[in-house]
């Protein structure tokens, strides 16, 4: 009854209020790797920022999401990306604000917002919008596959360590603006759902074989980054909060109104209802669904979870639609929908009644994201061309940065690609190279290979994406002797960023060489992701394994890789092992491969 009451006020507000259908405006949404929008090559990692404008009439609401992974609250401020929407927030927008995954990130002092520092970051964010005749909508960080899972609040737990959605719910109250609490939404969606359900279907865990884009799986990064099931479950979830703050009593008037344009111009949600022909309870498989039309529409099922082969999907009229138990790339009609897993051995397919499709907008609003421009002196010749190795994929080409502090250089043997980057000789030199990741890690490996002669270190910063990371150079006795150090548990997004190298001494740094990362696709921007041995190899076996087939495999165990071992990193460093797997002759082919001496 309490429901009811509910929804009844909303409707009256409805009624009493007048809302033209041609009201059109921007939803500008900011936040870090769990909002933002991932290139088709990341897919299906995707943040919530790409979806909600599916849950929008497309003809009345655009989507600009600046959204950018690794960003915290002061860092997003502090690189200027909120006064970068000077201008294009027009009054009568909304400013959705979503931080405090990476404000309590420790790992990196530079985005890290003490608790007590929190509120005058995130006031800034109500101070503009409103100066711009927006209106902030403060969206509280959704719950993360981690234990504890309520790290955001102490108001329903005494487990919460970082009290980010408590400060914003007291903000948004202070200051009459919405508050969209999907931290507390999710914390409470995730109970029903089991463990394996949230970290197989829920974030990036893949199988082998699953994804084009993912031939060898993802198993460590199933805590921290959604898939696009994912996010579109917390977009669900965002629009049912949305339509619930047309009651909060703390609004004032004015967002009260513009409360009920943006709800008014969220599309019906239809029914989305997915089940097997064969009877198991403890059986994964995507769970019911309201879905506007034209939504992205994810079906999974885990056929080893169901003990039985997988012969395909089947829709409310018995229709074959997929083979493959991940059905994607489809959208959801304007009308509720069944979907049924057909396993064999199970009971025959029953078709079920249905309705006619709705005429709906299923148009997705315009959605746009930030990206580093290459430079457009940028030469070609730094594209790694040749073949890497599995063990470090993604090797980098450090010889000419997009801004530079130092030279090219090309008077010392030994180098790799077509020269050596040498920074000038003082305390605060630095280059900036344009890089892009089509993946993304919590925790990647990065190697420098550099060489200078002398007695004392020239131990520079390393700033990748976000995160800042202090690096020791040992001299390698000779500008001629080249040798490696390496970055540790950096944090990586799949996105275009920029990395920049700064010097810490008088005498500056290192001359360097190259880098690279033992993640895949991580490239200069403006080339493309390295091919790397092993994959070659093994492309046609793998790519031929099906997501139906590999699904009988073990789900819901997240996993991480563990550390090299010391005989395997002693053999890289001392050069036994090649970089790129191959062989590798007195003189370099320049651009070619990389090697490790």
């Amino acid at each position: 009854m309490k429901a009811f009451a509910k929804y009844a006020i909303a409707a009256a507000l409805f009624t009493s209020v007048a809302v033209s259908d041609t009201t059109s405006f921007t939803i500008h949404v900011i936040g870090d790797s769990t909002v933002c929008a991932y290139k088709d090559s990341a897919y299906p990692q995707t943040g919530w920022g790409q979806i909600i404008g599916s849950f929008f009439d497309g003809s009345r609401v655009k989507i600009n999401n600046v959204a950018i992974g690794g960003r915290s609250s002061k860092t997003f401020i502090q690189e200027g990306r909120l006064d970068a929407l000077q201008g294009k927030v027009q009054k009568g927008d909304f400013i959705f604000v979503q931080f405090g995954h990476n404000d309590r990130y420790f790992g990196s002092k530079s985005r890290e917002v003490p608790i007590d520092s929190l509120d005058y970051w995130l006031n800034q964010y109500i101070t503009k919008a409103k100066s711009w005749g927006a209106t902030p909508v403060f969206v509280s960080p959704m719950i993360m596959n981690t234990l504890p899972r309520n790290t955001f609040s102490t108001k329903y737990s005494t487990k919460g360590e970082y009290d980010v959605r408590d400060h914003m719910e007291a903000l948004a109250k202070k200051n009459q603006i919405p508050f969209v609490d999907l931290n507390l939404k999710s914390y409470n969606g995730y109970k029903s759902m089991s463990g394996a359900y949230i970290s197989r279907y829920q974030f990036k865990y893949f199988l082998k074989g699953e994804y084009p884009n993912y031939p060898d799986g993802v198993t460590n990064d199933g805590t921290t980054h959604f898939q696009a099931s994912g996010s579109i479950t917390h977009s669900q979830w965002i629009m049912e909060e949305l339509e619930e703050e047309l009651n909060a009593s703390y609004l004032s008037a004015e967002a009260k109104a513009q409360m009920i344009n943006l709800v008014g111009a969220i599309k019906p949600r239809y029914d989305l209802i997915v089940k097997s022909n064969v009877s198991n309870g403890n059986g994964l498989i995507t769970h019911n669904q309201k879905l506007p039309a034209g939504a992205p529409l994810v079906l999974h099922v885990s056929p080893g979870s169901f003990g039985k082969k997988f012969k395909h999907w089947a829709d409310d009229d018995c229709n074959v639609v997929s083979a493959d138990s991940n059905y994607y790339g489809k959208t959801m009609p304007g009308r509720s929908i069944t979907y049924t897993a057909i396993f064999e051995g199970g009971s025959a397919c029953v078709k079920t009644v249905h309705g006619d499709e709705a005429s709906s907008s299923s148009v997705a609003p315009a959605s746009s994201s930030s990206v580093v421009e290459s430079s457009s002196s940028f030469d070609e010749a730094v594209c790694f061309t040749g073949v890497a190795d599995a063990a470090w994929p993604s090797p980098i080409d450090m010889s000419k940065p997009e801004v530079s502090d130092g030279t090219t250089d090309t008077n010392h043997e030994g180098f790799t690609g077509i020269g050596f980057y040498n920074i000038a000789n003082s305390a605060t030199s630095k280059a900036v190279y344009n890089v892009t990741s089509d993946q993304s890690a919590s925790n990647a490996r990065v190697m420098i290979r550099y060489a200078f002669a002398g007695t004392d270190n020239r131990d520079m910063k390393f700033t990748i994406d976000n995160g800042t990371y202090d690096v020791a150079f040992p001299p390698t006795g000779s500008w001629d002797k080249w040798d490696t150090t390496y970055i540790n548990d950096v944090w990586v997004d799949a996105l275009d960023f920029q990395l920049t190298i700064q010097s810490t001494v008088p005498a500056g740094g290192p001359n360097i060489d190259m880098i690279a990362f033992d993640i895949k696709d991580v490239y200069r921007t403006g080339c493309k992701p390295a091919k790397v041995a092993e994959v070659l190899e093994n492309s046609s076996s793998s790519l031929e394994v099906s997501s139906s087939s590999s699904a009988e495999d073990t789900d819901g165990i997240i996993g991480r890789s563990g550390p090299r071992t010391a005989g395997t990193m002693n053999r890289i460093r001392s050069g036994t092992v090649n970089l790129l797997g191959q062989s590798v002759g007195s003189r370099r082919a320049p651009g070619k491969y990389f090697d490790l001496h």
